[in-house]
C-alpha cells in the first residue's frame, strides 16, 4: 500500500489510527463496526483516512459531553 504524506491520502491501520487518536484500539473497532466512524475493510483489517476520523470522532467528543454508558472515545483501557 502506497501511503502519501498528506493526510488525505493516508489509510492508517487499525492501531495506528487508534494512537494517534488516542483511544483504545477496541473503541475503534467497535465504532468501525456499527458504522458511527467511516472505515474501509481490508479482509479482516479496518483502515481509516486520519483526517475524516479526527472529525467525526471530534463530533461525537462535542455532542456527548457525558456518557454513561462508557462509549466515549476516551472510555476503557488500550
Amino acid at each position: 500500500m502506497n501511503q502519501s504524506k498528506s493526510d488525505g491520502g493516508e489509510l492508517l491501520p487499525l492501531r495506528r489510527m487508534a494512537a494517534r487518536l488516542g483511544v483504545p484500539s477496541k473503541w475503534l473497532r467497535e465504532q468501525a463496526e456499527i458504522g458511527a466512524v467511516p472505515s474501509l475493510k481490508a479482509g479482516n483489517r479496518f483502515l481509516f483516512v486520519p483526517s475524516v476520523v479526527r472529525a467525526v470522532v471530534s463530533s461525537m467528543a462535542g455532542d456527548q459531553p457525558a456518557n454513561p454508558s462508557g462509549s466515549s472515545p476516551q472510555g476503557g483501557a488500550a
